[in-house]
């Protein structure tokens, strides 16, 4: 029974670790083996580093800390080379004839050299000292044990031939070989082994790697001796890639590694360790500089190699785009020394792009695309603007938008004015007080003092630029306000207010409105419409001033955005000339909502109002 237990809950692990590491890379067949080497560093653990350097191998190494304290160099180089460090004690006794605290002390004394050269907040496998341990060493160890399922016995026939043959006859897919680099024939051995291992396929990793390739999750207090093949192999780490962008007159770094890893960095050297920057996004230098990166599951023993990429050119701006009235296009230089490249069919700009030179003349309908660059300069990122076919021109609205030919003409019509800079802001949120005042002004009339006198809002705000805008809309009865005394001037306008304002604007023109007509039920949100703006809805809709987006859907709680404002100015202007003229009665206002509505996130743009 415990056996079943055993494998359901070995297979919940291998499928806990699928998840953590996607199987993008996964690959299946590949023989891994793990070398270990204990008791060091030694007098010949450079030379057994020089050969795994030369060979493209990794290991693991269980060193004993005194050790470590006598070798701190050698240890730094394992770990920059991307060894796994692990603790075999402090100084080698019998983990179970000692007290729990004294086993606690060889561990954490060791683990804190280690750090010198991992960083703080490493974490290592321990390998007690002669594979003795029961279930109390176990439980006090605080980390995964790991000890062998292969034992040349090295440390006893000190010959290097034997060291070999005895390697390369016992090794098997998953093996964890226990080796000592404190003895020269068995550094000797190691390395002839591998370059036979190597010829027969095997691929030699980190024990901890080996066991993530291979979707194992390893559990503090637990003895390892080997990892079998699971039927997956996740693959090494892959390098990470460093890339740069002008952004904003700066050299912007961008890293990207595989999914699950993290990212370390620096701009000093490529000493990376777990103290190391750890990359959360893209990041602004200063050039000529340097970038070391690595990816890492565990930066101690499962990490990719560290790259490097050096940026030598400098960031700049990209230039300011500027149409006279007459129709003459200025560039203007923002980062001294960069050439200026531009073209006139909306196509981006880059280097190869027609060279600014001066002025040139264009015609209206023409989207201008500029950047700036040079010998010495990163291509700066692209500027755009529009000169309009009606003579406008705009920094951010473009011939491609579904609302560009209604902003352009609300604007050339004046009902509409820009946000400052030529910038028109169409995807801005629209207040109620701000829709007002472009109604107002659509209307060319003006309020007068006793509408002044009599507008009841408290909430208006002296001077501000809607207050004449309200107290006309109020006493021409096109809005009432949330209660006697609150409009909300600054709330943002609901695409189901629209409808209302709208309407209640035209009907104020002597506009007759078509009633009853069941068209807001063509919209699958249809709903979500509340009662009281259903027959505006249904009204806007038979006119074809506010329609649904392409999806069918009407959205009756979204923001309506300054694009909108403009694409229902243009088309009121023209709807105007088409509607009956009302019967002189009067007709009765329906009542807003009586609670004002707090100001919604914006919408994604919709493709029409």
């Amino acid at each position: 029974m415990k056996r079943i237990f055993s494998l359901l809950l070995a297979l919940v692990m291998v499928l806990g670790l699928a998840a953590l590491f996607p199987p993008a890379q996964a690959k299946t067949g590949g023989k891994l083996v793990a070398l270990t080497f204990d008791d060091g560093p030694g007098p010949y653990t450079s030379r057994l580093l020089d050969g795994l350097k030369e060979r493209g191998v990794e290991v693991t190494f269980f060193m004993v800390g005194s050790s470590v304290s006598r070798y701190p160099e050698l240890v730094k180089r394992m770990y920059q080379e991307g060894h796994q460090l692990a603790n075999h004690s402090y100084d080698h006794p019998d983990f179970t004839g000692l007290s729990d605290s004294e086993i606690r002390s060889q561990i954490s004394r060791t683990n804190a050299l280690l750090d010198k050269a991992a960083g703080a907040g490493s974490t290592y496998m321990v390998r007690a000292p002669y594979g003795s341990t029961n279930s109390r060493v176990r439980s006090v160890v605080g980390a995964p044990l790991t000890y062998w399922s292969v034992d040349p016995q090295d440390w006893k026939d000190r010959n290097a031939t034997t060291v070999k043959n005895r390697v390369v006859s016992n090794a098997h897919d998953g093996a964890i070989i226990l080796l000592h680099d404190i003895h020269s024939t068995s550094v000797d051995g190691a390395l002839a082994a591998i370059d036979v291992l190597l010829d027969e396929g095997y691929e030699f990793v980190t024990v901890r790697e080996m066991f993530r390739r291979r979707g194992v999750a390893l559990e503090n207090g637990v003895s390892y001796t080997r990892c079998s093949p699971t039927g997956v192999d996740y693959g090494p780490v892959a390098e990470p890639v460093i890339s740069s962008a002008s952004v904003n007159g700066k050299l912007q770094i961008t890293i990207t590694a595989q999914e699950g890893t993290s990212i370390y960095y620096s701009l000093e050297n490529g000493t990376l360790n777990q103290e190391s920057k750890r990359y959360t996004g893209p990041f602004t230098v200063e050039a000529p500089c340097t970038v070391w990166a690595v990816a890492a599951y565990n930066m101690n023993g499962d990490r990719s190699k560290t790259v490097s990429k050096t940026f030598s050119k400098m960031a700049c701006e990209p230039p300011a785009i500027q149409v006279t009235e007459e129709g003459i296009l200025n560039l203007t230089r923002v980062t001294p020394g960069t050439d200026l490249f531009y073209t006139l069919d909306g196509t981006a700009a880059t280097e190869n792009s027609t060279r600014y030179t001066g002025m040139v003349p264009i015609e209206p309908g023409t989207e201008i695309c500029a950047c700036a660059g040079g010998a010495s300069f990163f291509t700066s990122a692209t500027a755009r603007a529009t000169y309009s076919h009606l003579g406008n021109f705009f920094r951010d609205v473009y011939m491609d938008q579904w609302y560009y030919p209604y902003v352009d003409q609300a604007v050339h019509e004046g009902y509409m004015l820009g946000t400052g800079f030529y910038e028109f802001a169409p995807t801005k949120p629209l207040t109620r007080g701000q829709l007002i005042t472009l109604l107002y002004r659509y209307s060319g009339e003006t309020v007068t003092q006793e509408e002044l006198d009599a507008c009841p809002f408290q909430d208006l705000e002296k001077d501000r630029f809607y207050v004449e805008a309200v107290c006309w809309a109020y006493a021409k009865g096109i809005v009432i306000g949330y209660d006697e005394t609150t409009f909300g001037p600054d709330n943002s306008v609901k695409r189901q207010e629209m409808c209302k304002i709208f309407g209640e604007f035209l009907s104020y023109r002597g506009k007759l409105l078509p009633e009853g007509t069941g068209s807001a039920e063509q919209y699958t949100d249809a709903a979500q419409i509340p009662q009281w703006a259903i027959p505006y809805v249904e009204s806007m809709t038979a006119c074809g001033l506010i329609l649904g987006d392409k999806e069918g859907t009407f959205r009756p709680g979204a923001t309506a955005i300054r694009a909108q404002a403009a694409t229902l100015l243009v088309r009121l202007s023209e709807l105007e000339d088409t509607l009956p003229d009302a019967p002189t009665e009067p007709v009765p206002v329906e009542p807003e909502p009586t609670q004002p509505e707090e100001p919604a996130p914006v919408e994604p743009e919709p493709s029409e109002p």
